[in-house]
């Protein structure tokens, strides 16, 4: 830990407020610690402090340097406490400073281990899931159009990656509101509306039973594997050694969770602005190619994951800083990825941004195992919307997660009109 000492100022504060981050406020306090001070160091409340990276290229130095700095060292996301930092009192720090998944395995355990889960999402594969993908989202739309009227969160944004990611895990359906609930309560555990006593009871509340949920599956299914993802972690090995149930279970986590979470608020987030700016949805409609472009401005806009902590291995000047072995340094995904010397007007929602070299899929050995299966989801609902929806407007207000690392949407009560067909 840097030796160097602050006063818990109001940024500090906010930067470990969950509720902080339930909306816009973020992006303004970004924009001036880019300015300020790019590399900076920060105090949290529970008297650990860690350097607040902010601008893209020290965020891309820290995935370009994955044995300096360390995923698996201390965990790979800033937590809430100091409760929550304790490897002895919490299951996730334990399990992640153990390499028991992919996200904080450091290489090269992580090549190997990312070779060994990887097949379900290279591209030949989710090229196989397009039909399904493309029916899913008809219905969804279909099922929109029908009502008139819904709550765009729970019943497209997150039904859509829910319905995928338990296709390829092939999850009993029964099962899924369960999954959906632990995964809520595990990525917002200090949210009113998903936690559950204090916000380590709750993370590990949820982590235990979805790890549990998937370690069963998989026993089941360790005897007599298809070829689903659950039958993938049952009879993956790690160099020749079957994989632990612990790691089983948390990778099965990662799943449950990043399947749904990611997609679902991007997806949100990008209808969000083009209801809020109608030029841009008169583009989209004008210009159907604007779908392949689509997907990565909608990540960029409000990068899903907001930042990911490593600690340094090694003493090391870094940004002009000395930051010392131990130390944490946490890199804002969604302060890079609006930074104003990479991208031309950050703070302008186009989703014909090109190029975009965002980091919200993160990168090198860290870029995201599921970047393809994301693209695709974006792109079919949105063909969908496009060919069956003439309208759509806010009923009433968007509500956001309370979530220091999720960039979450809770609720976008809408309104639709459908398009009427003309015969040619």
């Amino acid at each position: 830990m840097a030796t160097e000492q602050m006063v818990l100022s109001e940024d500090d504060q906010n930067l470990i407020d969950p509720n902080f981050f339930a909306g816009e406020a973020p992006y303004a306090l970004w924009k001036r610690h880019r300015r300020e001070a790019p590399v900076r160091w920060t105090q949290t409340p529970y008297g650990r402090g860690y350097w607040s990276l902010t601008s893209y290229d020290r965020v891309r130095d820290i995935y370009r340097n994955p044995v300096l700095f360390s995923s698996q060292r201390g965990g790979a996301t800033l937590p809430l406490n100091g409760q929550m930092a304790d490897p002895e009192k919490s299951l996730s720090i334990r399990l992640s400073m153990k390499g028991a998944f992919l996200p904080t395995s450091d290489p090269p355990r992580h090549v190997v281990m990312r070779r060994a889960l990887q097949q379900h999402f290279l591209a030949k594969a989710v090229q196989t899931l397009e039909p399904f993908v493309e029916k899913l989202t008809t219905e969804l739309i279909g099922n929109l159009l029908d009502r008139g009227e819904c709550d765009f969160v729970t019943d497209i944004a997150a039904r859509l990656p829910m319905s995928v990611i338990f296709e390829i895990m092939q999850v009993p359906k029964e099962d899924w509101p369960f999954l959906f609930r632990m995964a809520n309560q595990a990525s917002a555990p200090a949210d009113a509306d998903y936690g559950k006593g204090t916000p380590l009871e709750s993370r590990t509340e949820a982590v235990k039973a979805i790890c549990g949920y998937v370690l069963d599956l998989a026993k089941h299914r360790r005897a007599n594997p298809g070829n689903d993802l659950i039958s993938v972690l049952a009879t993956a090995t790690l160099d020749g050694v079957p994989f632990t149930d612990e790691e089983i279970g948390f990778n099965g986590h990662m799943f449950v969770q990043a399947g749904q979470e990611t997609t679902r608020n991007s997806l949100t987030a990008g209808v969000a602005e083009l209801i809020k700016d109608p030029a841009q949805m008169r583009r989209l409609r004008s210009e159907p190619a604007l779908l392949q472009t689509l997907p990565d401005e909608f990540v960029r806009w409000r990068s899903p994951v907001t930042h990911v902590l490593r600690t340094a291995t090694a003493d090391v000047e870094f940004g002009g800083r000395k930051v010392r072995e131990g130390d944490w340094l946490v890199a804002w995904i969604a302060s890079a990825n609006r930074d104003e010397t990479v991208f031309p007007d950050p703070d302008r929602f186009d989703i014909g941004r090109q190029p975009n070299l965002h980091l919200g899929f993160g990168a090198s050995d860290h870029y995201c195992l599921g970047v393809l299966l994301a693209r695709l989801q974006l792109r079919r609902i949105m063909a969908a919307f496009l060919e069956r929806v003439e309208d759509i407007e806010l009923t009433g207000p968007i509500e956001h997660v309370a979530s220091h690392q999720f960039a979450g949407f809770k609720r976008m009560p809408v309104r639709v009109r459908p398009r009427t067909c003309v015969a040619a």
